[in-house]
């Protein structure tokens, strides 16, 4: 199986559903709640070249020196999802990027995320998770001829190994889909609405 360049969920897994999130106008800006991690706003980014969330994620990113040299920040922040504040303060990103795997035969947006490692505590990489998931899969519904099948990330942290043995996170319905060659889990979980050819 060829690599998945790109597709990586940094520092943490996610583990919650976004089902309870509170905020009339969901994909219109609003900012958003989540019962697991109400202490954070959360804010749609998918496709909206939000300039605002952009500039707040490029500085996240060069605060933490976390990405790879040859990754321009500018154009990462085109492939943010959602974003989470606390205090008005950007302290998490989920980035998502249409990618096929070729084994499922099917079309991805592989996630990946980072949350400001004095927020590492709380649900926030969870959440952000579900919001992306979310934001994702009513994205692809209104846009059929994409043909996003689901979410999907490739497990780069072993500091959840114990939940790393479940094959499906039901709150997030990432299943283990398969492994990298280096034995990194490849997680997915198929969009309600898609169907294969």
């Amino acid at each position: 199986m060829a690599r998945l360049p790109g597709c990586a969920l940094w520092h943490t897994c996610l583990a919650l559903s976004c089902a309870g999130l509170a905020g009339i106008g969901f994909g219109l800006g609003v900012i958003m709640r989540h019962p697991a991690a109400p202490e954070f706003d959360f804010r749609p980014a998918w496709r909206r070249d939000d300039a605002a969330i952009e500039a707040d994620a490029i500085a996240l990113w060069r605060r933490l020196g976390i990405l790879p040299p040859d990754v321009a920040p500018e154009a990462r922040a085109r492939e943010l999802a959602a974003a989470a504040y606390k205090d008005g303060e950007l302290v998490g990103v989920m980035t998502a990027t249409l990618q096929r795997i070729e084994f499922l035969r099917a079309r991805f947006a592989m996630i990946r995320g980072v949350v400001d490692p004095a927020h590492r505590r709380g649900y926030a990489i969870s959440a952000l998770g579900g919001v992306t998931r979310d934001l994702v899969e009513r994205w692809a519904e209104a846009h059929p001829e994409e043909r996003v099948a689901g979410i999907g990330a490739v497990i780069e942290t072993r500091a959840f190994d114990a939940f790393q043995k479940k094959p499906v996170w039901p709150n997030t319905r990432l299943a283990v889909a398969g492994y990298t060659p280096d034995g990194r889990q490849i997680r997915i979980a198929w969009f309600d609405h898609f169907r294969l050819d």
